[in-house]
């Protein structure tokens, strides 16, 4: 819309008046029209209070777009601009603030995946984090449950020893993420091969950084491998 508001501006003709530009204009506000109308279907007022209050704002701009057709091209590009500016700032941020609160209010990964018991209790504490923004809680903890379960899933399968030092102590989670990798026996799947490594960043940059913080973002970008990571290797536990 704005580009052909800006060729009736450069050129000094009204685009509701235009045999050629009129009718692309007109297909443009509909379609417009159209999206406005699905924000107002997916945010009603009795979900997304502040989404709405903000639809509600952008209502009468818009329905005046049509009647601005009619105006100097130069006039035309303003109120465009206008427009644009408050879905692309107040009406965006509004709708992302909503997403975000939608997102943090479903578990991070499925407590249902572990058996009650210790290790549940740590996922649901890992789960208890995410819901309240507490990005670097929430990795730290799942750093302890994936460390926790490797040993478990080497101990289940009686080759402990695979990932035991000299002093037979267990090695750093480092390597037991390497020697997991590695071990024939528990057959791991692709992409929990690729999401240890990055649960253990998030899980080392959360406790050893001293400037830097995990944020909600990284814990997003990791969330469906860290679902499938932790079920397959409970899956090796008795």
């Amino acid at each position: 819309m704005g580009g052909l508001a800006g060729t009736a501006a450069r050129h000094g003709f009204k685009l509701g008046t235009h045999s050629f530009y009129g009718p692309k204009a007109h297909e443009i506000i509909v379609e417009i029209r159209r999206r406005f109308l699905e924000l107002r279907s997916a945010y009603p007022a009795a979900r997304s209070a502040t989404v709405a209050a903000q639809l509600d704002s952008l209502a009468k701009p818009l329905e005046q777009v049509e009647n601005a057709l009619n105006l100097d091209g130069r006039e035309l590009v303003k109120t465009i601009r206008q427009i644009g500016y408050f879905a692309d700032s107040d009406l965006r941020a509004a709708i992302e603030a909503v997403d975000s609160d939608k997102d943090i209010d479903s578990p991070f990964v499925t407590p249902d995946v572990l058996k009650p018991g210790v290790y549940r209790k740590v996922l649901e504490e890992a789960n208890w984090c995410f819901s309240q923004n507490c990005p670097n809680a929430c990795a730290a903890m799942l750093r302890r449950l994936v460390e926790s379960l490797i040993i478990e899933a080497f101990e289940a399968h009686g080759i402990e020893a695979n990932i035991k030092d000299s002093s037979g102590e267990y090695l750093e989670l480092k390597a037991l993420i390497g020697k997991e990798i590695a071990e024939s026996t528990l057959k791991l799947t692709r992409n929990t091969r690729n999401a240890l490594p990055n649960l253990k960043f998030l899980g080392d940059l959360s406790v050893h950084a001293r400037r830097n913080l995990v944020r909600m973002g990284d814990l997003r970008n990791v969330r469906n491998d860290a679902r499938a990571a932790v079920e397959e290797l409970a899956s090796h536990l008795p």
